[in-house]
């Protein structure tokens, strides 16, 4: 049995247009991440200035911004791949429920993680 899918019902669109959002906010993330880890900092990252940092509400912001970001972006490169690849319903559907729920535990991890840092 194959699985049609396509057109704009099957939310590929959506998962097109956030992919690349996501994207830019990785990049954009991850240059604010080298600016102020790497380059102000001269190289030298400490836990003391990890923690303060991490602290203030804007970090948070940010951390959780970034960390939503890469979770969306990797569990949809690895759903276009099952879908690419992975003929076997079985097989894709067991592949497509691993995914989602290791991104749901990572993100579920990952926010009470930022959330909860206190100094």
């Amino acid at each position: 049995m194959k699985l049609k899918q396509s057109g704009t019902g099957s939310g590929g669109a959506f998962a097109w247009f956030f992919q690349r959002i996501t994207g830019l906010i990785l990049v954009l993330t991850l240059l604010l991440h080298y600016l102020f880890l790497h380059f102000f900092n001269h190289g030298i990252v400490t836990y003391q200035e990890v923690a303060a940092r991490l602290a203030t509400p804007f970090w948070k912001t940010v951390d959780l911004l970034f960390l939503v970001s890469v979770i969306y972006h990797a569990v949809q490169g690895i759903l276009m791949v099952i879908h690419d690849y992975v003929h076997h319903p079985g097989i894709r559907i067991t592949l497509i429920g691993l995914t989602w729920f290791l991104g749901i535990v990572l993100l579920i991890t990952g926010t009470t993680t930022i959330i909860n840092f206190r100094l």
